[in-house]
């Protein structure tokens, strides 16, 4: 659409307030909403944002040597209107998700959206184009008056019960989605207490990932009217299951009508174009978790035996794999499983396509498929079959970010050094905190 067009779907769809969003390099959703009168400005110059405004830390501090400080200006939020949705739940409200531009209108190398389209025309350039899928899992919760959360049920994966119980949020979810354009293949009981999963269904890079922040805002806002919380964090209770981000992806050809990256014969997982891709996956697989699992407690996840993965390796339907083929015939694609919902969405697949891109240029053959739960290996019996960890920590994911080339460069020199700038501080409020759990080891032992 371009702006008359886009001028004139707001004016059929009656919206008063127009949600202007972009997402911070934690991924957070940050906007301000605009009348009728500005509606304009919105998709032919922007609205102001302080630069600075990226820079701040999950604890809302600015991270410490940030770049963008208070002297250093503004960019402009430019609307994109393929992003536009109503919001149902919201009275005579839209939304579009918006490109970080330069003050005259050119593009800023800071802008998470703007790199993947970078990412995405380096695809086309070599006539691919890249269906994508993300599948986010979550939780419901309540707070009780002491400030613990309780979990909304304790029905089993995928039980009737599980669906049954809270059915009424599910149908508003599913309908409120439906309007705002956003189509799922299905929403399930998980395997967790009052843990749920979902996956839309799988389109292009763009569409993809604004479907899946979309699916988030939704079910945060209506689990709230309804008295729930609803938490994507990675691992909330060291007991439960972890709820992770798996992102599916497939290579097509450049009208996507013929899928390149999965086996001429039915017995092969993919061709050789999807292994290279799987091959770039792999020698990367370090620094792509630090771009997909970005916060302290995504490590609480990924653990061996955990049904999360914890080695650099892949697998047909082992969902123990780094990278899952989750079967044969029609259901051949990749699947990356390392990744979580702090992440932002944009940065994680400009990172996974350059990480593929890269796979692909330089023929990077992978090794042999895992058919076994390497989840269950000892570390001694993992290195002697040559299977890497993945990153234990933040701390030494992010230093493999710094070291990754490829990656790097994909996110661009001001993304990769205030990322790492803002997830470091976090990472020694975390280091210099003491913790209940110290207390109750320490304090009457010491």
């Amino acid at each position: 659409m371009n702006t008359a067009e886009i001028l004139q779907r707001l004016t059929e769809d009656n919206i008063q307030y127009l949600w202007v969003i972009y997402h911070d390099y934690s991924g957070r959703s940050c906007a301000k909403a605009v009348p009728p009168h500005r509606f304009a400005t919105v998709f032919e110059r922007g609205i102001v944002f302080a630069r600075a405004n990226v820079d701040f830390n999950l604890l809302d501090h600015m991270a410490p040597g940030s770049a963008f400080t208070a002297e250093t200006g503004d960019v402009l939020a430019v609307g994109d209107p393929a992003s536009y949705a109503p919001l149902p739940y919201r009275q005579a409200s839209g939304r579009v998700h918006a490109f970080l531009r330069d003050m005259d209108g050119s593009e800023w190398p800071g802008c998470p959206r703007t790199r993947l389209d970078h990412m995405v025309r380096a695809y086309a350039q070599r006539g691919l184009t890249i269906r994508v899928g993300f599948e986010p899992e979550f939780m419901l919760f309540r707070r009780t008056e002491e400030g613990e959360y309780v979990t909304s049920d304790r029905d089993g994966m995928f039980t009737v019960a599980g669906l049954d119980r809270h059915y009424a949020l599910w149908l508003e979810v599913m309908e409120t989605l439906k309007t705002m354009g956003v189509q799922l293949e299905q929403l399930g009981k998980e395997y967790g207490p009052g843990q749920y999963e979902a996956t839309p269904v799988s389109t292009g890079p763009f569409k993809a990932v604004d479907d899946y922040l979309t699916f988030k805002e939704v079910v945060r806002a209506l689990a709230r009217q309804a008295g729930w919380i609803a938490s994507f964090m990675p691992k909330p209770y060291a007991h439960m299951p972890g709820s992770g981000l798996h992102v599916h992806m497939s290579l097509w050809d450049a009208e996507g009508k013929r899928d390149l990256s999965c086996g001429e014969r039915p017995e092969e997982p993919l061709s050789q174009l999807g292994r290279h891709f799987l091959g770039g996956l792999l020698a990367h697989a370090a620094a792509l978790t630090a771009v997909g699992a970005p916060i302290v407690n995504s490590y609480k996840r990924l653990l061996p035996g955990s049904w999360s993965p914890a080695h650099i390796c892949w697998g047909v339907g082992s969902r123990a794999a780094l990278v899952r083929i989750p079967g044969m015939g029609a259901r051949r694609h990749l699947e990356f499983r390392s990744g979580d919902n702090a992440c932002n969405p944009y940065m994680f697949l400009t990172a996974l396509l350059a990480a593929g891109l890269d796979g692909i240029e330089q023929q990077i053959e992978p090794p042999p498929a895992v058919t076994d739960d390497v989840g269950a290996l000892t570390d001694e019996q993992a290195r002697a079959r040559g299977l890497a960890l993945l990153p234990r920590s933040l701390d030494e994911a992010l230093s493999a970010l710094e070291a990754d080339p490829v990656v790097t460069a994909a996110l661009g020199p001001v993304i990769t050094s205030e990322f790492i700038k803002v997830k470091r501080s976090e990472l020694t409020d975390y280091n210099l905190h003491v913790h209940p759990w110290e207390r109750h080891l320490y304090l009457e032992s010491i």
